[in-house]
C-alpha cells in the first residue's frame, strides 16, 4: 500500500474515526485503525464492537492494500506533523511508514483479517434531517442520559419517529429519574421507530455530525446508520424499553411563572455556593411578583437571594437539587424562561417560547 494525501483531509478522516476506539481493550487489533486504499479511495475505520466509524476521502493511490495501526499513535503523528504532504507507504506486513519533507515515522501493524467486521444488518428506509437541527436535539437533551447501569435502558438517548394530529415530528429523550429533557423538530418518515442510542454513540455522532448540512438516518430493531458526508456511523442500539415518558411530563400545572433566565442562573448559582454534597437542594418560594431562593446546610452556612418575576396566583414552596436545576436552566437558550408548577410536591415544567424543548425537574424533600 502506499498514497499520498494533504495532511488535513488525513487528519480529519483520522479524527472521525479515532473515537470509536476503545483505548483500554485488551484485543489490540480494536485499538487499531484499519486502513483500505483501493480505487482510488482511501478508507479508514475504527470500531470497538460496539460502534464503528467509516470515513473515506479520494486519493491518488500508487499501490493498493489494506492494514491496522494504532490508532492514537497515528493520529498524534499526523496531527503533530508540520502543514503538508504526508506519504503513507506499508513497507512490509508488519510495519507502516509515514513520510513528511524530511521526516520519517515507522508504526507497527496488524495484519487487516484480524479486523473485525461489523456487518450493518437489515436496516430500515432512509430519511434525511438538516444536521444542525439533529445536532440541537442531542445537545438539549443529553445531558439528562443516566449514568446508572442497572437500569441500563436510561444509559442513552431515545430516539424517535413520532406522529401526531397529522404532524410528523422526530424527538430526542432523556432522562436519568431526576430531570427529563425533550427536544424534537419536523420530521418526513415512512416508518415509525423508537430507538435507544447508547450515550458513546450520541457523543460521537454528536461530533461527527458538526459542519455537516444535511445527515441520513437508517434504524433497525438492533442499529442505527448515520450517514453524514464521507463519514458513516453504525452503532448497536441499547436492548430494552424506554419508559413512558408521556407520562412523566406534568399535565396540569397552572402556576406559571416567567423569569428572566440569566438573573435565575445566577441567582442560583450563588445561593448553591454555600451547599454541599449532602445539601444541594435550593428551596424556592414563590409569591405574587417575587421568587426567593435559600439554602440551609447542617453546618450552619445559609444563603438567601430574591428575584423579582412576572407571577400572580398561590404562595409555592419547593425544592429542587440546586445542580439539576442549574443543568436545565442551562439549556435555555432564549432571554426568558416559563416555569409551570402544580404544587411544591409535583414535578416541575421548564420551557421557553419557540424553543423546540421542554424540561422536567423532579423536586426533592425540604
Amino acid at each position: 500500500m502506499q498514497f499520498e494525501v494533504k495532511k488535513n483531509i488525513l487528519l480529519k478522516a483520522i479524527a472521525d474515526v479515532n473515537g470509536a476506539v476503545e483505548k483500554k481493550n485488551t484485543i489490540s487489533v480494536l485499538q487499531n485503525i484499519k486502513i483500505d486504499a483501493k480505487d482510488n479511495m482511501i478508507n479508514l475505520c475504527a470500531t470497538d464492537m460496539d460502534i464503528l466509524v467509516n470515513s473515506n476521502f479520494a486519493c491518488d493511490i500508487v499501490k493498493s492494500g489494506s492494514t491496522t495501526v494504532p490508532a492514537q499513535m497515528f493520529f498524534d503523528i499526523i496531527r503533530k506533523i508540520p502543514d503538508q504532504n504526508i506519504i503513507i507507504n506499508q513497507e512490509s506486513p508488519t510495519i507502516l511508514q509515514i513520510k513528511a519533507g524530511k521526516s520519517k515515522y515507522n508504526l507497527p501493524c496488524i495484519d487487516s483479517n484480524e479486523f473485525p467486521n461489523l456487518s450493518e444488518g437489515e436496516l430500515g428506509n432512509e430519511t434525511e434531517i438538516e444536521a444542525e437541527k439533529f445536532a440541537r436535539m442531542i445537545d438539549k437533551t443529553r445531558f439528562a442520559i443516566s449514568n446508572d447501569e442497572t437500569r441500563y435502558y436510561l444509559n442513552g438517548l431515545f430516539l424517535q419517529a413520532y406522529k401526531y394530529d397529522n404532524v410528523s415530528e422526530l424527538r430526542s429523550v432523556a432522562t436519568d429519574g431526576h430531570r427529563l429533557g425533550i427536544a424534537s423538530t419536523p420530521f418526513n418518515f415512512t416508518e415509525n421507530f423508537g430507538v435507544i442510542i447508547p450515550k458513546k454513540s450520541v457523543n460521537e455522532i454528536r461530533r461527527i455530525i458538526d459542519g455537516c448540512k444535511t445527515i441520513k438516518i437508517k434504524v433497525s430493531r438492533v442499529k442505527i446508520k448515520i450517514i453524514a458526508d464521507n463519514t458513516t456511523i453504525i452503532s448497536k442500539l441499547i436492548d430494552g424499553e424506554f419508559p413512558d415518558y408521556d407520562k412523566v411530563l406534568p399535565k396540569n400545572n397552572p402556576h406559571t411563572v416567567k423569569i428572566n433566565k440569566k438573573n435565575f442562573y445566577d441567582c442560583i448559582d450563588r445561593v448553591s455556593t454555600v451547599a454541599n454534597d449532602k445539601h444541594r437542594s435550593v428551596k424556592l418560594t414563590l409569591e405574587t411578583g417575587k421568587i426567593n431562593l435559600q439554602v440551609n446546610t447542617s453546618e450552619g452556612s445559609f444563603a438567601y437571594e430574591e428575584l423579582d418575576v412576572d407571577y400572580t396566583g398561590d404562595k409555592i414552596e419547593a425544592g429542587f437539587n440546586s445542580r439539576y436545576l442549574l443543568e436545565v436552566i442551562g439549556q435555555i437558550d432564549k432571554e426568558e424562561l416559563t416555569i409551570r408548577f402544580k404544587d411544591g410536591s409535583s414535578p416541575a415544567l421548564v420551557e421557553a417560547t419557540d424553543m423546540g424543548a421542554m424540561f422536567v425537574v423532579m423536586p426533592v424533600r425540604i
